[in-house]
């Protein structure tokens, strides 16, 4: 198995770029910094032109929010630690399968745990394939939430409801339990709406897993009996989701 493992570190602050890289530098002798880059349109060309295996990726930008650099980069066969002053995103990266979240200013003993511990797993299971494969796996079915006093991890099949309620979303369980998280259902949407999450209405996301029954295609019961109504505007859609489903 190749030991080196190849990084780019996408970070607008020359201070904080050039911190990073000298505590990779002094301490991992494996990983090889081969391109640095500081907006959007740069990371996304230094991402598909040079395959790396590892991101050191900053959150904020001077162009936009690095996000946008996952969705548009062709090639994604590299694992994410980002690194940002604002612990806001990190379920935003959670859902992005990020492998760590870092908050500025780096702690350079948890960094050193980190980075140990993907090259801890990434020697056990051999090579960079099988690596990226376990950690999907792992980081598909699962959602972390912020309840405030705690990161709460669950099972995205065994969510059932997510539920608006102000700036806040109320998450049911198929195991009876809820949740309430600090975080609007519109942002849920966008983390869930690609993993089987129908919107019924303004103030109700789904998991069609959990759909027992749609009468009329105005209605949809769930599998804990609980009745939801589908808003006017999102019938049509309702009617493709019965098209898919039947």
């Amino acid at each position: 198995m190749n030991k080196t493992i190849s990084a780019v570190i996408i970070e607008d602050e020359e201070e904080a770029l050039n911190y990073l890289s000298s505590i990779l530098e002094k301490h991992f002798n494996e990983i090889e910094i081969i391109g640095t880059s500081g907006s959007i349109k740069s990371a996304i060309k230094l991402l598909d032109e040079n395959s790396p295996e590892l991101v050191f990726m900053d959150i904020e930008l001077i162009d936009g929010d690095s996000f946008a650099v996952l969705d548009a980069a062709k090639n994604h066969n590299f694992e994410v630690i980002f690194i940002s002053a604002h612990n806001d995103y990190i379920e935003k990266a959670i859902g992005y399968y990020a492998f760590n979240f870092l908050t500025k200013p780096i702690d350079i003993d948890r960094f050193k745990k980190v980075i140990n511990r993907y090259i801890e797993l990434r020697n056990r299971l051999y090579t960079k394939q099988k690596y990226v494969l376990f950690k999907e796996f792992l980081s598909e079915s699962r959602l972390l939430i912020n309840t405030g006093n705690e990161h709460v991890s669950i099972e995205t099949d065994e969510i059932i409801q997510c539920e608006a309620d102000g700036n806040y979303t109320l998450f049911t369980t198929s195991k009876k339990e809820k949740y309430l998280a600090s975080k609007s259902l519109k942002y849920y949407e966008g983390l869930l709406s690609e993993k089987g999450f129908f919107r019924a209405n303004r103030s109700t996301l789904i998991n069609i897993k959990h759909i027992q029954s749609i009468y009329k295609k105005e209605s949809i019961v769930l599998s804990n009996k609980e009745k939801v109504i589908v808003s006017v505007r999102n019938k049509s859609k309702l009617s493709e989701l019965i098209k898919q489903l039947a």
